[in-house]
């Protein structure tokens, strides 16, 4: 007698529908984890960032908490800088059109990202109703934004809608 060795019709239909079922059931699983990826990464930025800001105020308290020189104005070359950077009277990066931008300030606390102006876009003010003491970094490849305030060197992570 011969006997063929193999999976019969009937064995095969079942090997199917069980790696259907286990691939239905996890796929959702799996679909939120580039997502879930991504929210952490821009949660790790704005750690990074709020950190690097810290450090920023604590080498102003160090030094003495020094007051910055504002002789020639708010749009006038300031002397004193930390980590090449101009800072206000709280000790927190300063924003000051002409002199000291956000992407400045964004690109010097943040070097070792790699990120750069190409990765977000800045609101004009007719677009979006922020402060003039806050930067917002709207992140083109998600939809997040991150923003920094001069006043008290908070750093925020909104999701956008």
């Amino acid at each position: 007698m011969n006997r063929q060795n193999g999976f019969t019709t009937l064995e095969a239909v079942v090997v199917f529908v069980v790696i259907g079922v286990i691939t239905v059931s996890l796929a959702p699983r799996f679909m939120g984890v580039q997502d879930d990826a991504r929210d952490s990464s821009y949660t790790n930025l704005k750690n990074a960032f709020q950190m690097a800001v810290s450090v920023f105020h604590g080498k102003w308290l160090i030094d003495g908490e020094p007051q910055p020189n504002l002789s020639d104005g708010p749009e006038g070359e300031l002397s004193d800088k930390i980590y090449n950077l101009q800072f206000n009277n709280h000790g927190y990066p300063l924003i000051a059109g002409g002199v000291q931008s956000c992407e400045d300030i964004f690109e010097n606390l943040l070097t070792t990202t790699g990120l750069t102006s190409d990765d977000y876009e800045l609101p004009t003010d007719l677009e979006e109703d922020y402060d003039a003491d806050m930067c917002v970094y709207k992140f083109i490849r998600a939809p997040y934004n991150l923003t920094y305030s001069e006043t008290d060197g908070a750093v925020d992570l909104v999701h956008r809608d």
